[in-house]
């Protein structure tokens, strides 16, 4: 007995180093910019996965690409043929709205988490590695409250216009940065831009990942476009999304494209929510959606985060909303210029999110320590 309590006790400490452990981020990349692919960290990666087999498919090129006209014969692109192949792009939850949000971390996510907290909701953040390694605190708080964490690359370069070996890059120096933060080794990704066609899934599942689409343009939220757009026509247009499909059969639930980058999308966000609320619509992150017991990848230093079966309603808040204590405009935190995020209409991709359980305080109590 004495031994196995040692064993464990040492085991205990090894996690709590691991979860601890600060980031420094001289030893990563230039933020925002593509990892070069001669670094010794992107050459071991590279030696732990076969590539050989990846279609050939020639580079896209623009931010986003232009879609090729005319379309490349068996490229299945999600962006401009509405191609998904075995994306996740359906939820088996009936009437249920999947939380996804980009680009984050940034100095406006703890206002969305501090509504997300006081509504019980849980959401699955998609984050950039050149984020994460700013704000790894953010990331302890997003898995302490339950919400479940998943990749949207290093750098938010479009993937199709990448190599290989550079979509290996981005990956992974998100990776290592979460890991660092968290103990949680990611599983789930969602590729800039929607771009993504079966040269990028090829890699991917090389390493591991598993693309996570949204629901076509109906459910892209437009919060990206504001100001250009008015925050009265984004909330306008979502509406009538929210409408027609509460009245329809609801039978799986969607995917929306909202983003916790900047003041404005948090702030939109803080008004859209209720929408979903009001409409007696449930929610979920991708990880409770998919039933996934295990939503990160095995090598995770710290526990897995358990999450129970079904999906959340929402709890109105007696609160009239907030606003986000970090500044106000369209503030980025030196984050990507968000651009239209699909040079398409009627993509069919449908997609799902869950809720963690509060049973992730064994994980929480050690991050947050």
């Amino acid at each position: 007995m004495v031994k196995f309590l040692a064993s464990s006790f040492t085991v205990l400490v090894l996690t709590i180093a691991a979860v601890k452990a600060q980031i420094n981020p001289a030893l990563y990349p230039k933020v925002n910019e593509i990892p070069p692919v001669n670094s010794p960290e992107v050459i071991a990666w590279l030696k732990e996965i076969d590539l050989t087999g990846a279609p050939q498919i020639e580079l896209h090129k623009g931010a986003p690409p232009a879609c090729p006209n005319p379309p490349i014969a068996n490229e299945c692109y999600w962006t401009c043929d509405g191609c998904a192949a075995d994306d996740i792009t359906a939820c088996a939850a009936p009437n249920t709205w999947g939380l996804t949000f980009d680009d984050g971390p940034s100095t406006f996510t703890p206002t969305l988490l501090d509504y997300l907290k006081t509504n019980k909701l849980t959401a699955s953040f998609f984050v950039i590695g050149s984020n994460a390694i700013q704000y790894p605190d953010t990331l302890k708080r997003e898995v302490a409250e339950g919400h479940h964490l998943a990749s949207h690359t290093w750098s938010h370069h479009a993937l199709t216009t990448l190599t290989n070996e550079q979509i290996v890059a981005e990956m992974k120096w998100t990776e290592k940065a979460v890991m660092e933060a968290t103990g949680l080794r990611l599983k789930y990704m969602r590729p800039p831009y929607g771009d993504i066609n079966n040269r990028v899934r090829f890699v991917l599942k090389k390493l591991g990942y598993i693309p996570v689409d949204w629901t076509g343009d109906a459910f892209d939220t437009n919060d990206w476009r504001i100001p250009t757009m008015t925050e009265a026509q984004v909330i306008a247009t979502f509406s009538k999304s929210l409408d027609t499909y509460v009245a329809g059969p609801k039978t799986k639930g969607f995917y929306c494209l909202e983003h916790d980058v900047s003041s404005l999308t948090v702030n939109v966000a803080l008004k859209l929510l209720p929408l979903g609320i009001a409409r007696k619509i449930n929610f979920a992150s991708v990880a409770g959606c998919e039933s996934d017991a295990q939503p990160y990848q095995s090598g995770s230093t710290a526990p897995m985060p358990t999450l129970p079966s079904g999906t959340t309603p929402g709890q109105p808040s007696p609160s009239k909303g907030a606003t986000p204590s970090a500044g106000s405009g369209n503030g980025t935190v030196n984050g990507p210029t968000i651009v239209d995020p699909k040079n398409k209409s009627g993509a069919s991709s449908v997609a799902v999110s869950g809720v963690f359980a509060a049973a992730a305080a064994a994980a929480a109590a050690l991050i947050l320590a």
